[in-house]
C-alpha cells in the first residue's frame, strides 16, 4: 500500500510539472502572438505611409517654393500674387520642416546624424529667411535672389532629408520585419513545442487511461471476486468504520448473528454482538484504537471470544480483526466463526479423555494395590513356607510343603507380571543401567532351565556367533526375565527336541551408538501358524485356549518380555514354520562395560557397611526403638528426633553420615523436613536422606523421590533391608528404591532378640488395647478429627512393624476419613474387630 501511495504521489507531482509547463508555454505563445499582431498592425497603419507622405510632402513643399521664388526672380516686377505665392509656399516649407523638427513620429529619426545634419541646414536657411519672407513686399523683392539662391544651396539637404529619412525608416522596417520574423520563428517553434509537448501528453495520458481503464476493470472484477468470497464464505466477515459502525455485514454473519444486512449496517459493532460483560472492554479497546494507543486484538491474529446473537444468545467464536485504510478512514475487518459446535465437542472430547483417563489411573491403581495387597501375605506365604521346610516333616509332607511353594512362586510370578504391566501401563517402568556379564547370565539361565528342559525330552544350549563380547551396561534383571520368557515358552511348545540360543553383536550403524546384541532363542517345536504368529505377543494370548490345552501359562510372557523389550529400547519378534520349529529373536542396544566394573558391583551387596553416625526421626516410640536396636547391632551411633522439626535442627548443628526419616509425623512431615535441610545452610545438608514409610505406592515414592530423599524404606522395616540401605547410600548417590520384607515379624524377633521384642510387644499391646477402648468408650472428642487421626496414625505405625496388617489398614482408614473431616463411626468398629483377631493370632503366640 505504501509502494503504491508513492506512486500516486509521483504521479500527482508529474502531471503537475507537466501543467505548469503547458500553462508557460501557452502564456509564450500569447505573448508572442500579442507581439505579432502588434508588429503586423504597425505594418498596417497609416504611422510609415504618414512618415514618407510627410517627407515626400517636405521635398514637394520645398519645389514649390523654389518654383515659386524662380517666378518671382525671373519677374521684372513681382506681383502682389507671386509674392502671395512665395510667402504661402514658405510657410508650407516652414511648417513641413517644423514637423520634422517637433513631431514625435520623427524622434527617432532625429538620433540619425544623417537626418539632422540636413535638417539643420535646412532650418537655418528657413530660419534666416524668415525676416526677408515677413518684410513688407519692397523687402521681400529685394530680398528675392537671396532667397532664391539659398533655396538652390539647400536643396540637396531638402533632397538628403528625404534620402536619410526613406533610408531609415527603410532599415527600421528591415529591422523590424526581422523581429517579426524572428517572433513568428519563436511562435512556430514554441507551438511546435507546445504541440509535441501536448502529443506527448495526450499519448501518456492515453496509457494512463488505458491502465486505468484496466486497473478498474481488475478493481471491478476483484470487487465481484470479493462480493463472491464474502457472500459464499461460511465466516462471518464485518467491515466497521474507526467508530466501530457496521459498514459490510456478510451472508455468513447475518446467518450467524441473526441480523439482516439493513438491520446491521449503520449500528454499532458493539451494540450488535458483544455481550454485555464484554462490552465495557469492547468500548475501552474501540477507544484506546481511536486515540491511537495498544491494539490487543487487532492484527494480534485469531483469539477465541464471546459473541451475542441477535436472540441474546452468547456463544464462543474464533475472532480475527485486521485493520485497513479505505481512502483517509481506517476500517477493521472482522472474521468470526462460529465454534460453539467444536467447543462442545472439544469439551466432549476432554469429558471422554478424562473418564478414559480417570478409567486408566483407576484400573493402574487397581491392578498396583491388589497386586501389593496380594504380594503381602503371599510373602509371608512362602516365607513360612521356608521355614517349615527347615522343620522335622515326613516325606508326604515334604512333597505338600514343596507343591505349595511351587504354586506359591507361580502364582508370584504372576503377581509380578501382572504389577509389570502396571507399572509400564503407568510409564513408571524404570531400566536401570549395571555392569552385567551376558555369558554368566545366559549359562545361570540355561543350566536353570535345563531340568525343565530335560522333564520333556529337550536339550538346551548356548553359543556366540561371531566374537564374544559378554561386558555389557544393562537392567540384567529385566533381560534376564525377557530371555527367560523367550526360553521358557521355546521349552513349553517343543518335546523330545532341541534349544538352542545363539548370541551375536552387530557392527553399529553409526560411530558413537550403541552395539545392537541379538539373541536367537531357536527351538525345534510344533511352530507357530502364520495367521496367528502376530498374536502371540498379546496379553493373554494362548494357542490352545480350550480347558484341556496341553501346556499352561497366562499368556502375559510374550506380551511382558515385547513391553521390557521396548523399554530398554529394543524389539522382539518371531519366524516360525508350522511342525518344524520357531526362531524368537530380540534385538537390544547395549553399552560396553569394563570388567573391573562388574566385580565391584558384584561386591556392593555383600559389603560390611562400616559404623555411622546415623539420625533417626521417627515419632512413634516403639518403631523408634525397634529401628535403633536394629542400627546398634551393627554398631552405628544413633541421634533420635521425635518429629521433623527437631530433626531439621539436629541436622542444621551436626554432620550426620546419613538420615532415617518417618514420612507422616507431627509438627514437620517426613518430605517438609527433607526439602528443609536439602534447602538449608546446615551441615548435613548433602547426606543421604532415607524414608521410611509403610505406604509403598508408587505416588509415594515420587513424592519422596521430589522432596529430595536417596531411598526408600517400607514398612515392616526389617534388618537386611537397613543394611543394604545403608550400603548404597554410603557408597553411591542411590535411587529411590523398595525393599519389602518376606517374613517381618520373624525377623524383627531375630533383630531384636527375644526380650526387647517382648517388651516392645507388650507396649504395643498396652497401646493398642488403650487406643481402642478409648475409641470404644468415646473418650475422644468425636469433633476433634485431628486428635484422633494423629492417635491413629502413631499406632498404624507401631502395627506395621509388628506385622498386623488388618489392623494397620483399619487404623489408616480411620485416620483417612478424620483428616478428611468425614464420619468415621463405621470405621471405628474395623479397628475393634481387627485388633481383637491380632492379638488372637497365633503368629504372637
Amino acid at each position: 500500500m505504501t509502494r503504491n501511495f508513492q506512486n500516486h504521489s509521483r504521479r500527482r507531482w508529474a502531471f503537475g510539472l507537466i501543467g505548469i509547463a503547458v500553462l508557460g508555454a501557452l502564456a509564450l505563445v500569447v505573448l508572442l502572438s500579442v507581439k505579432v499582431i502588434s508588429d503586423l498592425r504597425d505594418r498596417q497603419s497609416a504611422r510609415t505611409d504618414n512618415v514618407q507622405w510627410t517627407l515626400t510632402q517636405v521635398e514637394v513643399e520645398f519645389l514649390f517654393y523654389l518654383n515659386a521664388l524662380e517666378a518671382g526672380v525671373s519677374d521684372a516686377e513681382a506681383s502682389t500674387e507671386n509674392l502671395d505665392l512665395i510667402r504661402r509656399r514658405f510657410d508650407l516649407f516652414y511648417s513641413r520642416i517644423d514637423i520634422l523638427n517637433t513631431s514625435r513620429l520623427f524622434e527617432t529619426l532625429r538620433s540619425d546624424p544623417k537626418f539632422t545634419e540636413p535638417l539643420s541646414n535646412v532650418s537655418a536657411y528657413l530660419e534666416a529667411s524668415v525676416p526677408t519672407i515677413d518684410a513688407g513686399d519692397h523687402g521681400l523683392i529685394a530680398g528675392l535672389p537671396d532667397l532664391y539662391d539659398g533655396a538652390q544651396g539647400i536643396a540637396p539637404k531638402v533632397r538628403e532629408l528625404s534620402v536619410s529619412a526613406i533610408s531609415y525608416f527603410a532599415s527600421q522596417s528591415d529591422h523590424r520585419r526581422e523581429e517579426t520574423a524572428l517572433s513568428l520563428f519563436q511562435l512556430a517553434v514554441l507551438s511546435g513545442g507546445l504541440f509535441l509537448t501536448l502529443t506527448a501528453v495526450s499519448s501518456y495520458l492515453l496509457v494512463v487511461n488505458r491502465k486505468a481503464d484496466r486497473r478498474g476493470q481488475a478493481i471491478q472484477q476483484a470487487n465481484q471476486r470479493m462480493n463472491t468470497i464474502l457472500s459464499t464464505s461460511l465466516d462471518a466477515v464485518i467491515v466497521v468504520n474507526a467508530a466501530g459502525t457496521v459498514l459490510e455485514f456478510n451472508a455468513a454473519a447475518q446467518s450467524i448473528f441473526g441480523y439482516s444486512e439493513a438491520e446491521a449496517k449503520g449500528h454499532s459493532i458493539g451494540e450488535l454482538i458483544v455481550p454485555s460483560h464484554l462490552r465495557e472492554a469492547h468500548n475501552q479497546g474501540m477507544e484506546r484504537m481511536q486515540s491511537g494507543g495498544d491494539r490487543h486484538v487487532v492484527g494480534k491474529g485469531r483469539v477465541q471470544l464471546e459473541a451475542m446473537r441477535k436472540n441474546g444468545d452468547v456463544f464462543p467464536v474464533e475472532l480475527a480483526l485486521q485493520s485497513a485504510q479505505a481512502g483517509d478512514e481506517e476500517i477493521v475487518i472482522g472474521f468470526v466463526r462460529d465454534i460453539s459446535q467444536s467447543v462442545a465437542d472439544q469439551k466432549e472430547l476432554v469429558s471422554a479423555r478424562d473418564r478414559a483417563l480417570a478409567g486408566e489411573k483407576a484400573k493402574s491403581d487397581f491392578l498396583t494395590v491388589m497386586s501389593h495387597e496380594i504380594r503381602t501375605p503371599l510373602n509371608g506365604l512362602l516365607g513360612n513356607l521356608t521355614l517349615l521346610k527347615n522343620t522335622r516333616t515326613t516325606k508326604q509332607q515334604s512333597q505338600f510343603v514343596r507343591n505349595m511353594e511351587i504354586s506359591g512362586q507361580v502364582l508370584q510370578s504372576h503377581v509380578d507380571a501382572v504389577l509389570d504391566i502396571a507399572r509400564f501401563e503407568a510409564g513408571k517402568l524404570s531400566v536401570a543401567h549395571e555392569p552385567t556379564d551376558l555369558n554368566a547370565m545366559l549359562q545361570d539361565l540355561v543350566d536353570g532351565q535345563s531340568g525343565n528342559a530335560a522333564s520333556r525330552g529337550n536339550s538346551i544350549s548356548w553359543q556366540w556367533v561371531g566374537g564374544a563380547y559378554p561386558h555389557v551396561a544393562t537392567d540384567a534383571q529385566r533381560l534376564r526375565q525377557i530371555l527367560l520368557n523367550l526360553v521358557g515358552n521355546a521349552i513349553k511348545f517343543t518335546e523330545n527336541g532341541r534349544v538352542s540360543i545363539e548370541v551375536e553383536r552387530c557392527e553399529p550403524e553409526d560411530q558413537g551408538k550403541a552395539h545392537v546384541y541379538e539373541v536367537r532363542v531357536i527351538d525345534t517345536g510344533a511352530g507357530i501358524a502364520d495367521d496367528e504368529i502376530d498374536a502371540i505377543f498379546d496379553d493373554f494370548y494362548t494357542s490352545d485356549p480350550s480347558i484341556g490345552r496341553t501346556v499352561g501359562g497366562t499368556g502375559l510372557g510374550l506380551g511382558i518380555a515385547r513391553r521390557f523389550a521396548l523399554t530398554m529400547g529394543g524389539e522382539v519378534g518371531a519366524e516360525s514354520t508350522l511342525g518344524e520349529g520357531s526362531v524368537f529373536w530380540l534385538r537390544i542396544p547395549l553399552q560396553p562395560s569394563a570388567r573391573d566394573q562388574l566385580l565391584e558391583a558384584a561386591q556392593i551387596n555383600t559389603e560390611t557397611v562400616r559404623p555411622l553416625n546415623l539420625l533417626v526421626v521417627e515419632d512413634n516410640e516403639i518403631n523408634l526403638e525397634v529401628i535403633c536396636n536394629m542400627l546398634a547391632l551393627d554398631g552405628h551411633c544413633v541421634t533420635t528426633a521425635e518429629n521433623g522439626q527437631v530433626g531439621v535442627d539436629k541436622a542444621s548443628s551436626q554432620r550426620f553420615d546419613a538420615i532415617l526419616m518417618d514420612i507422616s509425623m507431627p509438627v514437620m512431615d517426613g518430605p517438609t523436613a527433607a526439602r528443609h535441610i536439602r534447602g538449608g545452610q546446615g551441615q548435613s545438608t548433602d547426606v543421604p536422606i532415607i524414608a521410611v514409610s509403610a505406604n509403598v505406592l508408587p505416588d509415594a515414592v515420587e513424592t519422596i523421590r521430589a522432596a529430595g530423599m536417596t531411598a526408600f524404606i517400607g514398612k515392616p522395616i526389617s534388618l537386611n533391608a537397613l543394611r543394604r540401605a545403608l550400603s548404597v547410600v554410603t557408597r553411591t548417590d542411590g535411587q529411590i528404591s523398595e525393599h519389602a520384607q518376606p517374613d517381618p515379624l520373624a525377623e524383627l524377633k531375630g533383630s531384636l532378640g527375644p526380650e526387647v521384642f517382648a517388651r516392645l510387644h507388650a507396649k504395643f499391646i498396652a497401646e493398642g488395647d488403650e487406643l481402642v477402648e478409648q475409641l470404644e468408650t468415646g473418650a475422644f472428642d468425636q469433633t476433634d478429627l485431628n486428635q484422633i487421626a494423629q492417635a491413629c496414625h502413631k499406632l498404624a505405625g507401631s502395627a506395621a512393624t509388628f506385622g498386623v496388617e488388618e489392623f494397620r489398614e483399619a487404623l489408616v482408614a480411620v485416620e483417612t476419613a478424620a483428616k478428611e473431616h468425614k464420619d468415621i463411626t463405621n470405621k471405628l468398629a474395623a479397628v475393634s474387630t481387627a485388633w481383637e483377631r491380632a492379638k488372637s493370632s497365633p503368629a504372637w503366640d
